[in-house]
């Protein structure tokens, strides 16, 4: 498979071959559904907490005499009926975390990454370096490229200092390393954009994981 490689000024320097094993893979939606909401479950905190009756203060003697008053009875007001009462089965602290084989994510990556392909929403770039660290250069390059205010993944091989620092004020613009990409990332985004080597590496972790 071949396709179109940009220059940092937005022009067509030429081709560049592209895996076939990694772009035009099989699209499994059951599994992208799967290893999203497993990663989205293991990015919660799990610190929402409620008070049950018995930990709520106040409360420690019945209100009103049982009988002969006119009024239900009750014996504490910090009975979950009450104003300022307890919560029940309210949220406790709890770990959300739980794991999935290497396998699955790695299938779902494929499948996310094919199929944002399919819908030509992928950019393939020629290796840069930046000069200064400045939010102008970078922005001047999504500018290039057509890309500038919408949602952006630039997949790079290393997180080279000056492109981290003109990457990080660009609100719309995610910049990561080609070995921590993930379906949830790819899929969130509007457009992705790998470099050369940032493509290199992807496809050495994806040969290497088959093995």
């Amino acid at each position: 498979m071949k396709a179109e490689i940009f220059t940092i000024n937005g022009e067509i320097k030429g081709e560049i071959e592209i895996p076939e094993e990694i772009f035009a893979y099989e699209i499994n939606q059951g599994l992208i559904w799967e290893v999203v909401t497993n990663y989205l479950n293991n990015q919660r905190q799990g610190t929402a907490s409620t008070k049950r009756r018995g930990e709520v203060s106040g409360g420690g003697r019945k209100p009103w005499p049982q009988k002969h008053t006119g009024r239900a009875r009750h014996g504490s007001i910090r009975s979950p009926i009450w104003r300022k009462g307890g919560v029940v089965f309210g949220p406790k602290p709890r770990d959300y975390y739980y794991s999935l084989p290497k396998k699955k994510k790695r299938l779902a990556l494929l499948s996310a990454l094919s199929a944002r392909y399919q819908d030509k929403e992928i950019l393939f770039l020629e290796d840069f370096n930046l000069n200064e660290p400045k939010t102008k250069l970078m922005y001047n390059i999504l500018k290039n490229l057509k890309v500038n205010g919408e949602k952006v993944l630039l997949v790079v091989k290393d997180m080279e200092r000056n492109i981290k620092l003109a990457s990080r004020n660009i609100p719309n613009l995610t910049l990561m390393p080609a070995d921590s990409l993930n379906a949830y990332e790819v899929l969130v985004n509007n457009k992705i954009i790998f470099t050369e080597s940032g493509l290199g590496k992807l496809k050495e972790l994806c040969l290497t994981q088959e093995k």
